[in-house]
């Protein structure tokens, strides 16, 4: 008996009047697991967090060769064993193509819009245990990261494929691709970000501008900087580096997160970090130190890489980690 998705509408007060003028009313889809409207038993959560671009609704594609997720979770739990589960898919999209899942002033608050209202009103919507996981990759991964390390009480564990981490590695090498994209917009970023919606082609090239700036906006929000609200923490002419705002990224790496919130992290029951050697953004090295600086701290987890880029077996890593968190989550 496979089991059934149901789609939510929720309305938030955290992002009204959000500074992108994005919806505050958010409709995403929840798996819930075979035997769930015949019981009344009670289940652990997992939040699964998209990418960058990403919206909940895109786990449900289904493509060639591919399954949607909610068969992966059937396979899952009817066919190896793994326990039940409600597996959320929040929308957290952005007009800038995401949210990172953090607070900041120039985008909105979508660490507080999960944390303070999606927990609880998930909690009121369906039969939970009070036991909740992240599990994410790319932008996902690290929002699965930052989650748990800030809310260990909250978020017991996590899967953390492909994150960003290690940001000088992933950020700082497409600054040259950046600044040549400026050329078409006159070195001033206000006016890419006007056009994003008719810009074409949307290429690489597109995309590596776009991520950077919705880095910037979540990473570096000033409101005093005239007039998007945040800052590059380079020159978009020279690629000159403004270490003072470079700094500010730093703090939400989870490289440099593991020191700062070693406690936290300790408390968890269950942290899982991968990534594949072939990784685009160079991620496999932001891992590997990610994974030493949580041994460095005395932090259990599992650590695996695999031989494929940034995306191609995310997929397949997910059905190696999910029955992992899920046990934790149950025991």
């Amino acid at each position: 008996m496979p089991g059934e998705i149901v789609f939510v509408e929720h309305h938030s007060e955290v992002l009204k009047n959000n500074p992108l003028k994005d919806p505050c009313v958010r409709r995403f889809p929840v798996y819930l697991p075979p035997g769930y409207a015949s019981s009344e038993k009670r289940y652990p959560v997992i939040f699964g967090l998209t990418g960058f671009t990403g919206s909940g609704e895109m786990y449900l594609n289904k493509k060639f060769l591919f399954q949607s997720w909610d068969q992966i979770l059937d396979e899952l739990i009817e066919e190896k064993g793994m326990q039940g589960v409600i597996y959320v898919m929040p929308d957290c999209l952005t007009y800038l193509g995401g949210s990172q899942y953090v607070n900041s002033s120039a985008v909105g608050d979508y660490e507080d819009y999960i944390v303070k209202e999606l927990v609880p009103f998930i909690d009121s919507q369906f039969r939970t245990n009070g036991n909740r996981g992240c599990v994410g990759g790319s932008s996902g991964g690290i929002g699965s990261f930052s989650l748990a390390a800030r809310y260990p009480d909250i978020f017991q564990a996590f899967a953390n494929h492909c994150g960003d981490s290690g940001f000088e590695y992933v950020f700082l090498n497409l600054v040259p691709q950046f600044v040549q994209a400026m050329e078409k917009y006159d070195y001033k970023l206000e006016n890419f970000v006007r056009r994003i919606p008719e810009i074409q082609p949307k290429d690489d090239q597109f995309m590596t501008t776009l991520m950077l700036t919705a880095m910037a906006a979540c990473y570096s929000p000033n409101p005093n900087a005239k007039p998007l609200g945040f800052e590059l923490p380079f020159d978009p002419y020279s690629g000159k580096l403004n270490m003072e705002i470079w700094q500010k990224w730093l703090k939400f790496d989870p490289v440099h997160m593991v020191e700062p919130y070693k406690e936290n992290l300790q408390k968890l029951k269950f942290c899982f970090v991968d990534c594949g050697k072939q990784d685009q953004y160079n991620l496999y090295l932001g891992s590997r130190q990610l994974s030493e600086k949580l041994h460095e701290f005395g932090i259990k987890h599992v650590y695996e890489e695999y031989d494929s880029d940034h995306g191609l077996l995310r997929r397949e890593q997910k059905k190696r980690s999910i029955p992992q968190v899920v046990a934790a989550l149950s025991s």
